[in-house]
């Protein structure tokens, strides 16, 4: 297999990311729209607010991206700006918090709040897609069926219709039949929508795990395990909401046929809250200058071990610390007994050692070299005069 060059596997990561925001987040999102528009189903309308979060948490990331390779302003941020995009991510989740938690108790009140007047749940939504779709096709055959037996029915039962005269009686029926037909065929469109969905998630998921082999890209094999839980996800939706609307098309079920929407949609509003308090949680930690994994410390360790090797300087202590995205660095170092360099050649070499772990694939954003001396107590006193060179 050819190997890509740099410059094509660039390409390639970036097409799948972009692919994956536009094709596979804000393009679900409309399709969702148009399916909870069509049904009003709480678990969709939950649905659409997981996707929205991956397209706002895209945009953001994007966003605050961009701001931190402008370097017109980096005067203005002396350790840089990594702080951005965990800000505006913890911004968005708290509104994601917030909306699911109205959400959840929203579903709750119609779990366990009074019984409210039953309407079939695709009907008031479909009007006006049912309306425009007459407009183009000619009635069918079922729908004249149920307009023959319902104008023989008050014909055989005259007391049935009452007062009404036979205007009303036509505009009644007429809204009766309307009703049925766009209840019967907003969950075939349903389905069909949801599929597509699922369509859509799949082909980025090959493309995805294509670019990731190809490009040899990080990010871009992270956003292939995202498609592969959204098809999981939209899955499960599609399987409740096919099988609610065959029980319903067949007889079955009964009072708590009407409890499996809003019960699934409760659970699925209960996912989307716990992902984004962690991920809410998670922000928290990188802004609040938590000290870094030992994983990062060890590699701020051994590089700085590998630079000074030979320098006549051995590193005491390093402490790393979360900076947003980035890292702070602060790294005590002492002079062996052989090195004789002026104040002036310590500091640029201690300047030359801070530049070269910025520099490193290390992410820090700040480096802090400290120069200890040992004196007879055994203490570590800072030379803090070098500084008075930098």
């Amino acid at each position: 297999m050819t190997k890509l060059s740099a410059k094509a596997r660039a390409r390639l990561a970036s097409l799948a990311i972009s692919l994956s925001f536009w094709l596979g987040g804000v393009s679900l999102v409309a399709i969702k729209c148009v399916a909870y528009f069509m049904s009003g189903s709480e678990l969709i309308k939950a649905s659409v607010f997981e996707s929205l979060g991956d397209v706002m948490s895209s945009a953001i990331l994007a966003v605050t991206q961009m701001r931190v390779r402008d370097q017109s302003d980096m005067h203005l941020y002396p350790t840089g700006k990594k702080r951005f995009t965990p800000l505006g991510i913890l911004f968005f989740s708290a509104f994601a918090v917030s909306t699911m938690i109205s959400l959840i108790i929203e579903n709750i009140e119609k779990l366990f709040g009074p019984e409210p007047q039953k309407t079939p749940i695709f009907s008031s939504k479909c009007a006006f897609l049912q309306s425009v779709e007459q407009c183009f096709s000619p009635r069918s055959s079922e729908e004249e069926e149920r307009r023959e037996l319902l104008t023989r029915l008050f014909d055989e039962q005259p007391r049935l219709r009452q007062h009404l005269g036979s205007t009303q009686l036509e505009e009644m029926i007429e809204s009766y039949v309307e009703e049925e037909a766009a209840a019967e065929a907003a969950p075939h469109s349903l389905v069909v929508l949801l599929f597509i969905c699922i369509l859509i998630k799949a082909f980025l998921l090959i493309f995805c795990l294509y670019a990731a082999r190809q490009a040899d890209s990080e990010i871009a094999r992270t956003v292939s395990m995202d498609h592969r839980n959204d098809i999981l996800g939209n899955g499960l939706v599609l399987l409740i909401v096919a099988g609610s609307a065959y029980c319903r098309s067949t007889g079955q079920g009964g009072d708590w046929l009407d409890k499996v929407d809003p019960a699934s949609s409760m659970l699925l509003a209960v996912y989307v809250l716990v992902c984004w308090m962690s991920t809410a949680n998670e922000q928290l930690r990188v802004l609040s200058d938590k000290r870094a994994e030992e994983e990062h410390t060890e590699a701020v360790v051994k590089f700085t071990q590998e630079r000074l090797a030979n320098s006549g300087f051995a590193l005491t202590k390093a402490s790393t610390f979360h900076v947003g995205e980035g890292y702070a660095v602060i790294l005590d170092l002492t002079a062996k007994e052989s090195v004789k360099m002026s104040a002036t050649e310590i500091a640029v070499f201690l300047e030359g050692l801070e530049q070269a772990v910025k520099s490193a694939d290390l992410e820090a954003m700040e480096v802090h070299a400290k120069l200890r001396t040992l004196n007879k107590s055994n203490s570590s006193d800072s030379m803090a005069w070098v500084t008075e060179y930098r």
